[in-house]
């Protein structure tokens, strides 16, 4: 069983009880971006929210409606049950993406292995609309990641996945863009107070994300001018959006904002 499917295949209530929290939570539509309560990772798509206006609680989709096991087909040995705090007493991290484990968690008492709720829920293949460019979740990549220039990736001895172009010439690690979007949120270029997130008329958000992909693929210079990289530009903005919407959902003025900042810098 495709390990999105049993997510997919629940209805989304516009309020539910959750066990992690005394109040009713209430879905909430794109907006500012946040810090999930329950897994403690970035969220920029739709919440749930504590139905009281002086309550920050806030989760994912995903860790709002979990469910108590649930296989993954990376790890057929594997079989994993939710939890809101990782058992034992040691430190623990995602074996999707390497990352700390600092809250909800997916884990198999079998195997030791854990998940995020958001990386379980990962979609196996990713396209855009008109179905040009499709991406694949791979535990092993046949190229080295747009941002670390590496093949693997090993954090915390983790070897986590990737997203794979269907021609396997470009390919982004989970964790690598984890990273580029927290290096962003940390220096403040997403605003954590008003209710959505504003850019200027006067940037075309098309634009923006084309320079970024270059700076991101190229590394800049002046051959970014050259027709060449300007179709394979192209390409890297359509790439970026799809991992992008995958990992943290996909508000466009979170989009625009990131790649305003990425090219300004």
């Amino acid at each position: 069983m495709n390990s999105f499917c049993w997510f997919q295949q629940q209805i989304i209530e516009d309020m539910i009880d959750h066990r992690s929290h005394p109040h009713p939570l209430h879905l909430k539509p794109p907006g500012t971006p946040y810090r999930c309560s329950g897994c403690r990772e970035l969220g920029f798509g739709s919440s749930y929210c504590c139905e009281n206006s002086w309550c920050e609680y806030i989760l994912h989709e995903e860790c709002a409606n979990v469910v108590s096991s649930v296989p993954h087909r990376f790890f057929p040995k594997s079989y994993f049950e939710f939890y809101e705090k990782a058992p034992g007493n040691r430190a623990r991290y995602c074996d999707a993406c390497g990352k700390d484990v600092k809250g909800f968690v997916y884990h198999c008492s079998n195997t030791g292995n854990d998940l995020h709720p958001r990386c379980l829920n990962l979609k196996d293949t990713i396209s855009d609309e008109d179905g040009c460019v499709t991406l694949k979740l791979c535990q092993e990549v046949p190229s080295k990641c747009v941002k670390c220039k590496h093949r693997k990736v090993v954090e915390n001895k983790i070897e986590g996945w990737s997203y794979v172009s269907s021609m396997g010439n470009c390919c982004y690690h989970v964790s690598c863009f984890k990273d580029l979007i927290l290096e962003n949120w940390n220096k403040g270029y997403f605003s954590r107070e008003s209710n959505s997130i504003q850019v200027s008329d006067d940037h075309d958000p098309e634009s923006q994300l084309a320079l970024t992909s270059m700076v991101m693929v190229q590394g800049g210079g002046s051959s970014r001018r050259s027709r060449t990289i300007k179709m394979w530009c192209k390409i890297g903005v359509v790439v970026f959006k799809l991992i992008f919407s995958a990992i943290f959902g996909n508000p466009i003025s979170a989009m625009v904002t990131l790649v305003e900042a990425l090219v300004s810098n």
